[in-house]
């Protein structure tokens, strides 16, 4: 019998509605019209701009202007951290050290007998930057044109490595003082060409130009010479410019205090003689300086180190991302505190980072079955604090309270706190009022010494910005019955998602995807688990959790998986981020960061208790994947990022597990 096969035709039809009519009523005019935009000439124009700028642009140059001690060099470090770590190549190029190199190098090249200390750290007064001093300024504008060639030439050339900070191309630029500012060759500089070529195409670059750049005329010229089609054919850049104003006078004069401890132009120099020859030289500026007015320019105007923000032409991810980072970021202090959750029940294996995989468990133990479905659902994802995850969670608590009383004393001791909130009531202790004289003035001798000296019974509330990831084993963790934090749980904190690779070991993968195994071993930082994410794909989520940290002015916690912390610790530390796999997170330990004034965080870990069990393995970090491969190692199977205890002896994968001991101290 022979089968008939019917082919069938689908008729499309296209269905056209009838455009809404142009006549509207009260509601809908209220509610907005419905009738379909239409572009005119007027919007063309006024969007061409937009259209312009939002270009993904591999080469930005962003330019700081202000006069001196307004805060230039702090938003070009916390610029350089942030961008390097949100996945770019960023370097600055500061024009004061190539000034005080060049000044160096004449000074050495001189007749004179003897050389100061301030000619060898080639130091400069007030003089050197009145505009009167024809061969000052022309050694000024010399030394711009160095640090901008270098720039260029770092934006252009994907053969080359950089020192952070211009340092090495101001060492190197030395050297071109007699060749008309050319960068002198150095072959040692150079990188293997393949490594540089996969390294650079991979990233955008971002360029920071940090100087006063105070002039209408100074801005002109690194605009064209970035922008050239010229000298600059097929290389498209991007140029922001970013200025920043200061007329808080107070602020002002705490500047002035912090750049004369720290710049080399003032060694040498008393206080009183620093502070008269930083005056004289802001003062000489102030009589040349032209504020940005240009609005067919990008630029962002910073006043009173981000108390207002003023943004023009700023489109694309530069206003995803660099406007948001700007309002964060301040000189305040705070601590931030990083952990891991409390551990759980110790007969569980997780893969990693809380999963737990079916096979496991033993579904058919009376212990198990004797359970609620709630409770099985948290045995089973590894969701429960054992007992010394229990011990942690009261021990965070003692810690922050103690770190927290201790933060808003010294607070207390130099500013007015009578109004100051706290997260849990809005309100400051009652105590604390009593430091406010008659006229609200604010009198530190009274501060009441007793209420944030010593922690005492834990009633007293305390402030605390609280962040988990959504996995219930983190929020426990803050789950403290004395207080009723509001806690911020974010979906950016969970863990790196493996994809089909949950639950399974590197060995198992191995065996399974030996070409994926093999792209792993070779870019652990960007290869992507199928299915799941890459660490990279991790700081692209992570955006706008350092924003929100960076931006508190109070103690802050955030309690993630070593996935995450790994990368937020890359952050604070300012270390390679492609590197952040092989940094240990340990367990039941805050990793505590404090912000300096230079714009950086300095590290310190406590540890609050161990993890329970002799017969566990603690695995702290990534490690090196040819040891977590177990490539020759007779050590047992490591899991492929490691936020878990694993037995030390352990006979297979499909091991099954009695929980009736875990589960007695679970629950």
């Amino acid at each position: 019998m022979m089968a008939t096969i019917t082919q069938t035709k689908t008729i499309r039809k296209s269905i056209t509605m009838a455009p809404p009519s142009p006549r509207t009523n009260a509601s809908s005019y209220y509610a907005g019209s419905t009738e379909i935009a239409q572009e005119t000439p007027i919007t063309l124009n006024r969007l061409e701009p937009r259209r312009k700028l939002t270009k993904n642009s591999t080469r930005l140059v962003i330019v700081l202007v202000g006069l001196p001690a307004r805060g230039k060099s702090f938003v070009a470090r916390k610029l350089h951290y942030y961008m390097n770590w949100s996945g770019c190549k960023c370097e600055i190029f500061n024009v004061g050290r190539y000034r005080r190199q060049a000044m160096a190098e004449l000074s050495k090249r001189s007749n004179q007998d003897i050389i100061s200390e301030r000619d060898e750290k080639g130091a400069c007064d007030a003089s050197f930057f009145d505009a009167k001093n024809q061969a000052a300024a022309e050694l000024r504008q010399k030394v711009a044109e160095m640090a901008l060639l270098d720039m260029l030439a770092w934006l252009d050339d994907e053969d080359e490595e950089y020192l952070s900070d211009g340092e090495e191309n101001a060492d190197a630029s030395r050297n071109s003082l007699n060749n008309g500012g050319r960068r002198a060759s150095d072959s040692s500089r150079s990188l293997k060409l393949g490594q540089a070529k996969l390294d650079f195409k991979r990233y955008d670059r971002i360029a920071i130009f940090d100087a006063t750049n105070s002039t209408v005329q100074r801005r002109k010229w690194i605009l064209e010479q970035c922008t050239s089609p010229v000298q600059r054919p097929d290389k498209q850049t991007g140029v922001i410019f970013v200025e920043s104003i200061c007329d808080d006078r107070e602020l002002l004069e705490e500047n002035y205090r912090y750049k004369i401890s720290q710049s080399p132009d003032f060694d040498g120099m008393s206080e009183e003689e620093a502070f008269a020859d930083l005056r004289q030289r802001v003062l000489k500026y102030e009589n040349a300086y032209e504020t940005i007015t240009d609005d067919s320019l990008s630029y962002i105007k910073i006043f009173n180190l981000s108390t207002k923000l003023m943004v023009n032409h700023i489109y694309g991810r530069m206003a995803k991302e660099l406007i948001p980072a700007l309002m964060a970021w301040h000189i305040g202090t705070r601590p931030v505190f990083l952990c891991r959750p409390g551990q759980t029940s110790s007969g569980i294996y997780t893969d990693g980072e809380d999963y737990v995989s079916l096979d496991k468990i033993n579904m058919n133990h009376p212990s198990f079955l004797d359970l609620s479905s709630r409770a099985k659902q948290k045995n089973v994802r590894g969701d429960g604090l054992g007992r010394t995850g229990v011990k942690f969670r009261q021990e965070l608590l003692d810690f922050c309270y103690e770190e927290a009383h201790s933060f808003m004393y010294k607070r207390a001791s130099v500013h007015d706190m009578a109004y100051t909130g706290t997260s849990i009531s809005g309100l400051a202790p009652a105590e604390l009022l009593t430091s406010v004289g008659s006229h609200g003035n604010y009198d530190k001798d009274h501060v009441d010494d007793s209420l944030y000296a010593e922690p005492h019974d834990h009633k007293d509330p305390f402030p605390l910005k609280i962040m988990t990831s959504t996995m219930p084993r983190a929020l426990e963790t803050v789950n403290w019955e004395e207080y009723e934090f509001s806690v911020a749980q974010m979906s950016n904190l969970n863990p790196l998602d493996k994809g089909d690779g949950s639950g399974m070991e590197l060995e198992e993968v191995k065996k399974i995807n030996p070409a994926w195994y093999e792209k792993l071993v070779k870019d652990p930082y960007n290869t992507r688990f199928p299915g799941g994410e890459s660490y990279r794909d991790l700081i692209r989520r992570l955006v706008p959790v350092v924003i929100d940290i960076e931006q508190q002015v109070s103690p802050c916690l955030v309690v993630s998986h070593v996935s995450i912390l790994q990368c937020l610790m890359a952050y604070f530390r300012n270390s390679p981020v492609e590197h952040c796999m092989s940094i240990e997170v340990p367990m039941h330990t805050v990793i505590k960061f404090t912000p300096v004034r230079g714009g950086g965080w300095i590290e310190t870990q406590h540890p609050l208790c161990e993890a329970a069990g002799l017969s566990m393995r603690q695995v702290d970090s990534t490690g090196d994947l040819s040891t977590m491969s177990n490539g020759g190692s007779s050590s047992p199977l490591s899991p492929i990022w490691g936020d878990h205890l694993m037995a030390q002896q352990r006979t297979s994968l499909k091991q099954v597990v009695p929980v009736a001991e875990s589960l007695q101290m679970a629950f």
